[in-house]
């Protein structure tokens, strides 16, 4: 347990039912002194200010659906557990406009905005336990990215509490008013390094009528790569491109052969067209089979990219380097599938060395990518940087502006910072 005398500093600043067991808390093997759940902006505001004037390090958690994202902390004092944030501020239907604390879960808000059929076009992973704070925090896609709006492009406005407990607003609740900085971008991805995420404003989008998952089983990536690349250059209304190793696929649940994965949108009308043309061009390419696909097949894939036990590596490619890039990770041992719209593919393993990931990272950066760890062990993310090449000195710049005193997820960022 870390112990820090100026700990005595924040005890008596919340009321006492907000206190936590602390053992709930440990990260990477350290246990925090203090463990809080502020139900409101103004508690957030007076424990992060009385934290850094006392020299606190302090950590905000939501799910904890992404611990192992980034470096491990280099101090870790205090967790500030955000899921008392958890109430809708304000929902206009007429408007698909939404703010929303940012400790309610992604699945209750999507419940909320059903009820309207609405819903907020994200999927990340390991699935809808996700708050909207750690959405935003951690940044990952899922699937949906590129055929849909990244969650940061959703976003019309963000509340937040800076490391001193000053309360900022970003933007606006309703599209025509979002004016100033677009600092909730900052925020985006930033897992907490510039401020706690208090409050959230989105856009969103009608539900859709109904969706329907379609498999193409194909003889390699290559093949698999070109019945994607045709379908998607028919303007289906698509929600996810996905290809699949044969290990992939049957993580899956599908035979263990190279895979299309693919998810249409719209009425009975429009996924019977749908149908055609993936039976078609199964046809036309000499795929394999091609069969409607059960909806548990993505929860299995985006579960896997959310894996805290394992390595989860996120390389960034071009589309046309998405079967390459998953043969490359398959090649050394990992379960890889690719989500083609977004150039994004998803590589697991048990365990992996820290000379295998940066051999990994090399390849990607030589076709225009990048590699980023997702989830790994604490003496990987110290082996390695889990970013690769971000531009440090602007982070470094934003931190010290931000947050001098060092006072939020000290160190996960890059060491020192």
């Amino acid at each position: 347990m870390t112990t820090t005398p100026s700990l005595a500093a924040i005890s008596g600043v919340l009321p006492a039912e907000r206190a936590r067991d602390v053992a709930a808390y440990a990260l990477d093997g350290v246990t925090p002194g203090y463990a809080l759940r502020p139900e409101s902006t103004d508690e957030v505001s007076r424990l992060l200010a009385a934290a850094d004037a006392a020299g606190i390090a302090v950590a905000p958690l939501g799910a904890r659906t992404a611990t192992r994202m980034g470096r491990p902390l280099a101090a870790y004092d205090l967790a500030l557990d955000t899921t008392g944030l958890d109430r809708v501020v304000a929902y206009e239907p007429a408007d698909l406009t939404v703010t929303v604390g940012a400790g309610m879960s992604l699945a209750r808000l999507q419940q909320v905005l059903g009820e309207h059929g609405q819903y907020l076009p994200a999927d990340p992973p390991p699935d809808d336990s996700v708050t909207i704070g750690g959405l935003l925090a951690s940044a990952r896609p899922g699937a949906w990215r590129g055929h849909l709006p990244a969650a940061r492009d959703l976003v019309l406005g963000v509340t937040s509490v800076g490391a001193s407990g000053i309360v900022t607003h970003s933007g606006g609740r309703v599209v025509k008013n979002v004016s100033g900085y677009d600092l909730h971008r900052m925020h985006t991805g930033a897992l907490g390094a510039f401020g706690v995420i208090v409050e959230a404003t989105f856009k969103l989008a009608p539900a859709p009528a109904q969706t329907r998952s379609f498999a193409i089983a194909c003889a390699t990536l290559e093949q698999a790569a070109e019945v994607a690349f045709r379908l998607w250059d028919q303007s289906l209304p698509l929600r996810a491109v996905s290809l699949l190793s044969p290990a992939a696929a049957n993580l899956a649940g599908l035979p263990a052969t190279p895979h299309v994965l693919l998810e249409c949108m719209g009425g009975e009308v429009v996924l019977a067209r749908c149908a055609e043309a993936v039976h078609r061009e199964a046809v036309l390419t000499r795929a394999t089979a091609a069969d409607v696909a059960p909806a548990e097949a993505w929860t299995a894939l985006r579960r896997r990219a959310g894996d805290l036990d394992g390595v989860v590596l996120r390389i960034g490619v071009p589309s046309s380097r998405v079967a390459a890039a998953v043969d490359e990770a398959e090649r050394v041992g990992c379960t890889a599938w690719g989500h083609l719209a977004a150039g994004s593919v998803l590589a697991h393993a048990p365990a992996l060395d820290a000379t295998t990931v940066a051999a990994l990272r090399t390849y990607a950066e030589a076709v225009g990518g990048f590699l980023q760890i997702d989830s790994a062990s604490p003496a990987l993310r110290l082996a390695i940087d889990p970013f690769g090449a971000a531009d440090t000195d602007l982070v470094s710049a934003l931190k010290h502006e931000f947050d001098p005193r060092g006072t939020l997820s000290r160190g996960r960022w890059q060491e020192g910072v």
